[in-house]
């Protein structure tokens, strides 16, 4: 806690309005009775991932009203913004090779598809080359596991298909050893997929695929306890406040998305921002905090799909976005926060505001980051509010851990959040939240949005996964159907320039790629050659 005491020293002027006792109450409270770690503990290990229309994502909800209530915060509540057709929920999945040797397999399986009727034990056969193929096996299907898919082979097509064949389902593999949890919520009770998929890491996959040319009789056991639940499922958002003294009916919200993938806990993603912003909520009641504008503290969930709660809301209360002076949203993990953008007309006030981080000496250094707009398409629920035309910040995060790794994967679990940048990051949220609510005025909005960004639309994504946070963009696996794959790039690639401007992070790859048009150059170095490669960017959330 080191690093922490000394940012917390330093946070005493940082709100020129609040009481230095107030500021100084919050240091001590995060310093002696830090709670984030056991808010989070509490949220992914005792309720666990909380996928959208999820039961779990419902009791999670309610654990959050009645968390910020516990602080005193009457006003919590929750509040319906939508429904899904159909829910699913997801107990448990194992899987392992029976023979010719054991083997403990690491596998996800897309949300809206079916599990298995308790464990499911059959040979694996490599899939054929067509439909014509596949059918031409016939019975021989019956009772197997299906390595590969079947060229063309897609959607309700392929569900009728392996069901017809008696198939136990299908394994394919994951462009890296990470695999990514997702999955297509567009469905209907009546349309629901039949047909069970298991996404395996790439190196477990090569490895039964050689036993198979071997000669190798492979035979896979998979247990998957996952189910649809009829719906309609209602799907709620989180909301608390503290009253403003002077100006209660303008707003300063803080605030992350509760809902996450369900491959493994929603540690990092999203429950890091969760937490923090319980801890910030708890932080300011128990200093004592009266803040003159609202302070309101949201927790929106349907974000994975698209910044549904988040657009929902908006959507319902659009007379409050002219009363909003800022939205404060932490979703990139467990790294510290490390700074914010500012354009050019909030810059001195920030810069004033965020002067003793700022000037901070250490580890954990804050900054203020010049814009010519406020960045929007990262796909998080602030890019809700800016295209509104509201204020709303990403903060910039920075650390040591591997976002990468964690982000959609079977390594978001408790073990990846770091207590220490929790507990800073929970403490500048807080006080930073003050700082804003009490200035003079509301947030200029300046230059909020470039001409650009009006009409751009949602965010380009390279279709990849990188293997390292820090001063390099090395590529870990490329999806097969990605903008990335189609231009070349390949798994070790490292990425050196998107449209001509240097990247080294993944914030100057999403500047990048946000700034630039849809047909963009990317350089990359693969061994000891640079070569340039043409993409043209997909569009998505």
């Amino acid at each position: 806690m080191r690093y922490v005491a000394v940012l917390l020293f330093l946070l005493l002027p940082l709100v020129a309005q609040a009481p230095a006792d107030v500021i100084e109450a919050i240091r001590k409270e995060e310093v002696q009775n830090p709670q984030v770690q056991v808010i989070l503990k509490d949220l992914v290990d005792g309720i666990g991932p909380r996928l959208t229309s999820s039961t779990q994502l419902t009791q999670a909800c309610e654990w959050a009203r009645d968390k910020f209530r516990s602080f005193g915060i009457a006003s919590a509540r929750t509040e319906e913004w939508g429904t899904f057709p159909v829910g699913f929920d997801r107990t448990s999945m194992s899987g392992r090779i029976v023979s010719p040797e054991e083997m403990v397999l690491q596998f996800t399986t897309p949300c809206w598809t079916p599990g298995t009727n308790g464990a499911a034990r059959g040979r694996v056969v490599a899939a054929p080359s067509s439909l014509a193929d596949l059918d031409a096996m016939g019975a021989k299907l019956k009772g197997t596991w299906l390595l590969g898919s079947v060229k063309g082979l897609r959607g309700k097509e392929r569900s009728e298909a392996y069901t017809r064949l008696g198939l136990l389902g299908s394994i394919t593999s994951a462009p890296g050893d990470l695999v990514i949890t997702d999955g297509n919520h567009n469905i209907t009770w009546e349309t629901r997929p039949t047909d069970t998929r298991v996404i395996l890491i790439a190196s477990q996959y090569k490895t039964i695929a050689k036993m198979l040319e071997e000669g190798k009789e492979v035979e896979a056991e998979f247990n998957l306890d996952q189910k649809f639940v009829q719906g309609p499922i209602k799907l709620y958002n989180v909301l608390a406040e503290i009253p403003g003294t002077e100006k209660p009916n303008e707003l300063v919200i803080v605030g992350g998305h509760i809902d996450s993938w369900d491959g493994a806990r929603g540690t990092t993603d999203n429950g890091t921002g969760t937490a923090t912003t319980i801890e910030a909520a708890r932080l300011l009641m128990a200093a004592g905090a009266k803040p003159r504008r609202t302070i309101r503290f949201m927790l929106w969930s349907g974000e994975e799909q698209g910044l549904l709660g988040s657009r929902a809301y908006a959507q319902a209360h659009p007379e409050e976005n002219a009363r909003i002076s800022a939205v404060l949203v932490h979703d990139g993990g467990t790294n510290y926060v490390s700074g914010i953008s500012a354009t050019a007309a909030m810059e001195p006030i920030f810069a004033k505001i965020f002067e003793p981080l700022s000037s901070m000496q250490g580890e954990l250094k804050f900054n203020v980051r010049p814009v010519k707009s406020l960045p929007m398409g990262i796909g998080s629920d602030h890019d809700t509010y800016v295209q509104a035309g509201v204020p709303g910040f990403f903060w910039s995060q920075a650390g040591k851990a591997n976002y990468t790794r964690t982000h959609h994967t079977q390594h978001d679990t408790f073990d990846a959040a770091i207590a220490e940048y929790q507990s800073h990051t929970s403490t500048v949220v807080a006080i930073g939240a003050l700082a804003v609510a009490n200035l003079p005025d509301m947030l200029p909005r300046d230059g909020l949005r470039s001409a650009t960004e009006v009409t751009r639309g949602p965010r380009r994504t390279l279709g990849i996964q990188l293997a390292e946070e820090g001063d390099s963009l090395d590529v870990a696996g490329v999806e097969a159907d990605g903008p990335g794959a189609k231009a070349g790039l390949k798994t070790g690639d490292v990425i050196l320039k998107i449209g001509g401007k240097e990247v080294k992070n993944r914030f100057d790859m999403r500047q990048a790629l946000r700034d630039g048009g849809t047909t963009q150059a990317v350089s990359v170095k693969r061994g000891t050659q640079t070569l340039e490669l043409k993409v043209s960017f997909e569009v998505a959330k």
